[in-house]
């Protein structure tokens, strides 16, 4: 067995298996020394760029040499980083897999031990047991306690939108969902096999970390035109907020539907966001927004207002406002976000955490709450936060 990582991504590393095939010796001074040990390994793609080593053999043979180890000051010991193997412990073994396997009982100790001692083999015809002894596999009675304690997860709710579409006809709905990527080249692929996200009409996304001034096409959504805002073009005042990374906003918006982006809006100067203007199936104005934890409040609170502002004058079609505010709504203290909005006629539509710190930080805000059938938070595993949504009358 080879005792030292040697070349790591070549899987020649400690705990590999095999047998030695050759020795190469090497005559100086009339001394003759052993210069290499030819392995044949038990994985046959492992240390690949280890062969063919040696002059006028004709073998596909791994070939290692001497390594040094420093043991105390001025005693270095060279030697061939291999030992015989003719059995292993269990503690050894883990995370191995193999073919067949030996597996003794005798002298199992420690609870566990047993188990990742005989599932090592992938078949149970190549397993063979020794000094069997039925006691000797067993679990931690704290485990076991846990076990007995855990609370019974509920699954209702799980696929609350997917559910929805089935119990009713979906073009009869309009659905909008916002959700916090943390990185959009990250999770696209996560995106696109989500259960529910791509049932959305509008998908909006804030920290997509994008940079430039358009998508790639790898990371489009099929069947999706996107209007997108980065984080660098974002700020006029606040050029330290600019160059950092992360943030930025994108709206994905389903193809058959007729929407124009607002991106020049007075007195929005500093302001992470993206408004469309939906025309059908459904009239109607969605704005998605981003507040990073740093970005002082004040300031943000007057970009929204004049934000909202703007939608109340030039936009005469029912509003909707989605986002990551980083105001937790369920925490103490004093909410000026929810303040602001609910000073505009605004109602917000989330009411359970949607972070995994059990924190409410991703809102929907609808100046006519009458339009809404429902409105909830979905369930996502590659983000800490996970998507909000809300149907729609159409």
């Amino acid at each position: 067995m080879v005792t030292r990582n040697l070349d790591v991504e070549e899987g020649l590393v400690n705990g590999s298996f095999g047998k030695v095939s050759n020795i190469v010796r090497k005559t100086k001074d009339g001394t003759e020394t052993v210069q290499m040990l030819g392995l044949t390994l038990d994985n046959p793609n492992a240390g690949k760029n280890h062969r063919r080593k040696v002059q006028g053999e004709d073998d596909d043979l791994v070939y290692i040499e001497r390594s040094e180890e420093s043991l105390r000051k001025g005693v270095v010991r060279r030697q061939f980083p291999i030992k015989l193997a003719y059995a292993c412990t269990a503690h050894k073994v883990q995370g191995m897999t193999m073919q067949s396997a030996v597996v003794s009982l005798k002298k199992i100790f420690e609870p566990g031990m047993a188990y990742v001692a005989l599932s090592r083999t992938t078949s149970l015809r190549g397993l063979h047991i020794t000094d069997f002894n039925e006691k000797k596999i067993y679990a931690d009675s704290a485990v076991t306690a846990s076990l007995r304690n855990m609370t019974r997860a509920s699954f209702g709710g799980i696929m609350p939108l997917l559910q929805k579409t089935r119990e009713t006809e979906v073009d009869q709905h309009f659905k909008i969902i916002h959700h916090n990527t943390e990185g959009l080249s990250s999770h696209i692929e996560d995106i696109r096999r989500h259960h529910e996200l791509l049932l959305a009409d509008i998908l909006c996304m804030t920290e997509t970390h994008l940079t430039g001034s358009f998508i790639s096409p790898h990371l489009q959504l099929q069947g999706y035109n996107a209007f997108m805002r980065n984080r660098q073009v974002s700020y006029s005042t606040h050029q330290e907020i600019a160059k950092k990374d992360g943030g930025g906003v994108v709206i994905f918006c389903k193809e058959h539907i007729s929407a124009q982006p607002r991106q020049f809006i007075q007195n929005v100067t500093d302001l992470e966001f993206v408004v469309i203007k939906v025309d059908s199936p459904v009239q109607l104005t969605i704005a998605a927004v981003y507040r990073p934890p740093s970005y002082s409040l004040k300031d943000f609170l007057d970009n929204v207002k004049s934000l909202l502002d703007y939608l109340e004058i030039a936009e005469k079609h029912p509003v909707i406002v989605c986002g990551d505010f980083n105001e937790d709504l369920l925490g103490t203290g004093k909410k000026a976000v929810l303040e602001l909005f609910q000073s505009k006629g605004y109602a917000q539509l989330i009411t359970t955490a949607t972070t995994k710190k059990r924190t409410l930080l991703d809102h929907i805000y609808i100046s006519h709450p009458d339009l809404c059938l429902q409105a909830g938070v979905l369930h996502s595993y590659h983000s800490y936060h996970n998507p909000v949504y809300c149907i729609l009358r159409t």
